[in-house]
């Protein structure tokens, strides 16, 4: 907690979490699962959040065609989520969305970078709002 004349009190409630584009490679991939349940753990311990919410999106180069180490991240992000019954812990506290409907193609962007998602603002525009709508349809699930 921050002390001090300056300081406010907050409480954390939730996480947000959209990466995974560095570790589409054999090593980070093959303990993706297991790396990303240590982290939601490990961040409500250490900002004493026990019970805050945690939404997730999946990677989503080449949308539906995200294929080797890549789509091997994604599977990790979705099996993750509460609904999957893997983690019983989780579940009503962490839900992962699937971005790869929102990917576009570079020639719909104005990138043809292929990272940073084309550069595309309406998918950034559709990750988040399926990220907002998972963490309130949590928030209906805690009442």
């Amino acid at each position: 907690m921050i002390t001090g004349p300056w300081a406010t009190e907050y409480e954390i409630a939730g996480f947000v979490f959209w990466q995974g584009h560095k570790d589409q490679n054999a090593a980070h991939a093959s303990r993706y699962e297991q790396n990303l349940v240590h982290l939601i753990k490990t961040l409500r311990k250490d900002f004493n959040a026990p019970d805050a919410k945690f939404v997730c999106a999946t990677i989503a180069f080449e949308g539906d065609q995200l294929s080797g180490h890549g789509l091997t991240v994604a599977e990790a992000q979705l099996a993750v989520s509460g609904e999957t019954g893997n983690y019983p812990e989780f579940a009503g506290n962490v839900k992962t969305v699937d971005a790869r409907p929102f990917w576009r193609d570079a020639s719909e962007s104005p990138s043809g970078a292929g990272y940073h998602y084309n550069h595309n603002a309406a998918t950034y525009l559709e990750v988040g709002t399926a990220l907002g709508e998972a963490y309130v349809g949590l928030l209906g699930d805690s009442e």
